[in-house]
């Protein structure tokens, strides 16, 4: 019996100390955040706005102006729209969110539409300046003034765009060693036609839009 007992306390101090050594790992100082440790840290912007009430309201503002920009921007045509477009469009504007979804279902445009410059110079030739468009990869860098193009064309502020755009094209067409006098904005119009052998477009149509006389 003496070995017996002898494994038995053995046993009974192995297991007590384990016990104890883990309560001392629980209980250690080293397992418990300081507050100094917590202070040292200065919280992300987001944390401290999400905290505050002012902050949880402002969130709530900005995503419900949001939406509803989206909403309105993506209604179908209507006075309504018109109306609520000229409140809206400096929001999207600013957030580069002004996107309309009109070339798809149920009612995607029928037509393609480009713009291009005529530049009369004074000697009376002309000069078509269209509005650049790449192919393949230059699409990435000149898409852009594909967008340009079509809020020329759509607006729904372009009107007030028209004249600077026409005085930069004078400008680029004199430091080229022109002489323009006048410099037209004009309209080239396609109707997309029906899927088959045919041409994907119809015949172009021109009109011009808009234009201004400059000094040579």
């Amino acid at each position: 019996m003496a070995p017996l007992t002898t494994v038995l306390l053995v046993s009974t101090s192995f297991d007590g100390s384990a016990r104890h050594d883990e309560a001392d790992t629980e209980n250690s100082p080293e397992s418990v955040p300081s507050d100094s440790a917590t202070m040292g840290r200065k919280e992300p912007w987001s944390v401290r706005l999400e905290r505050t009430r002012r902050g949880r309201i402002a969130i709530s503002v900005f995503l419900v102006v949001l939406v509803g920009s989206l909403l309105v921007i993506n209604a179908p045509a209507s006075a309504t729209k018109r109306g609520l477009m000229t409140v809206v469009a400096p929001v999207l504007s600013a957030l580069g969110m002004e996107q309309g979804w009109g070339v798809f279902a149920p009612n995607p445009r029928g037509f393609s539409l480009e713009v291009e410059a005529h530049i009369q110079q004074v000697d009376g030739s002309q000069r078509i300046v269209p509005i650049e468009s790449g192919r393949g990869l230059d699409e990435y860098w000149t898409y852009r003034w594909q967008r340009w193009a079509d809020r020329l064309a759509n607006g729904p502020d372009n009107v007030a765009m028209w004249d600077p755009f026409c005085r930069y094209l004078a400008d680029q067409d004199r430091a080229a060693g022109g002489k323009p006098v006048r410099v037209a904005l004009v309209n080239r119009r396609s109707d997309t036609l029906p899927p088959g052998d045919g041409p994907a477009r119809g015949p172009a149509v021109y009109r011009e839009f808009f234009a201004i006389g400059v000094a040579p």
